[in-house]
């Protein structure tokens, strides 16, 4: 089997880009000849062993018009037995077009198109409108989530879809940590200062609770200065620590005491993953995709709703009589190491390709 992957960008090699370069390497190792088209950006240099070439466009949407005249040469030029692969609406929109009037099919691997994401990014929702155009559709969805293959049921009803969650390399088992300190529990969020993410819901949850909770805050993005704002208007400077962009969250991790995840919107769920490789639960909001991850992957709770409120009572249940024993780790463990293993992954991808 040849495939042929269209990918939005791999920088930084983050999120989806890592879910694109892990599988690319895993079916390399199963004995599939695989290449790869980034749109934007550049290939990082840990690639480099790898068949993937770049066009070097913008990150701007006008680069979805521009990427369809080079991907129609590099696309209609494969040999006939390659198998596409477009990562997204913002790899299958313009490879729907580049293909379009042509005999060549091609596979949509879908990440993030939730309802939530649909509600607030009309660039998103102008995108899935395009995808639907019976001309651009591709014959096979892959979807990394339930959520995501429902959404893609609902605006596109019969569009064959299947659904195969990222792969995670296995990691030796980590059992839980206790609350190391009540006197000062440490709550950590990581992820980009977007609304989406909706870190002001986990300032407004640390305003509900007692006084010895402080909340370290790890990321960047639009939202820094209104953030800044909003934790001095709770009257939460002295329990928040902003850090700003950090190159990785490992020892953030190992010195937390629970990881509280209020992203209205979420692609897969690695940080919940990371997490529970720390040894440490995850407080998080009850939307999809997150759902299926807490607690068949990752040990914790989903608040009863998505308000700052019930964030809160989560987070306490946590960090007291709630908090994930022994026996929940190593059961979330085995899940992980079942489903989301490198090699039954690449297996089923085969299967559904072929």
């Amino acid at each position: 089997m040849r495939l042929h992957f269209v990918l939005p960008q791999l920088e930084p090699l983050f999120g989806m880009e890592l879910a694109a370069a892990l599988l690319i390497r895993e079916l390399r190792a199963q004995g599939v000849e695989v290449s790869a088209t980034v749109l934007s950006g550049s290939v990082p240099p840990t690639l480099d062993g790898l068949a993937i070439d770049a066009l070097g466009l913008g990150t701007r949407i006008t680069r979805l018009m521009e990427a369809v005249p080079p991907l129609r040469r590099r696309l209609r030029a494969l040999p006939a037995d390659v198998r596409i692969v477009a990562s997204g609406l913002w790899g299958s929109v313009p490879v729907g077009a580049a293909l379009a009037g042509s005999d060549r099919s091609f596979v949509a691997w879908e990440h993030s198109l939730l309802p939530e994401r649909l509600r607030v990014d009309g660039r998103v929702r102008a995108l899935a409108r395009m995808a639907r155009v019976r001309g651009l559709r591709p014959r096979l969805v892959v979807a990394v989530s339930d959520g995501v293959a429902r959404t893609v049921g609902q605006l596109a009803p019969g569009q064959p879809v299947v659904t195969i969650p990222n792969l995670m390399p296995p990691r030796p088992f980590v059992p839980p940590r206790e609350v190391a300190d009540h006197e000062r529990i440490r709550l950590l969020t990581a992820g980009a200062f977007r609304p989406i993410k909706n870190h002001c819901g986990a300032l407004e949850a640390l305003a509900l609770l007692p006084a010895n909770y402080h909340l370290t805050l790890a990321g960047d993005g639009a939202q820094r200065d209104l953030l800044h704002d909003r934790a001095r208007t709770l009257g939460l400077a002295d329990r928040t620590t902003f850090l700003g962009r950090v190159p990785g969250v490992a020892g953030l991790l190992a010195e937390a005491d629970l990881l509280v995840h209020p992203s209205r919107a979420e692609t897969f769920g690695f940080s919940l993953v990371e997490a529970a490789e720390a040894g440490l639960p995850v407080a998080a909001l009850p939307v999809p995709a997150v759902d299926e991850m807490i607690p068949t992957f990752v040990p914790g709770t989903l608040a009863a709703d998505t308000s700052p409120a019930a964030l809160a009572e989560a987070i306490l249940h946590l960090t007291g009589g709630g908090r994930p024993t022994v026996a929940d780790f190593e059961k979330a463990w085995h899940a992980r190491c079942a489903a989301l293993d490198p090699t039954e992954v690449g297996r089923r991808w085969v299967e559904a390709l072929r």
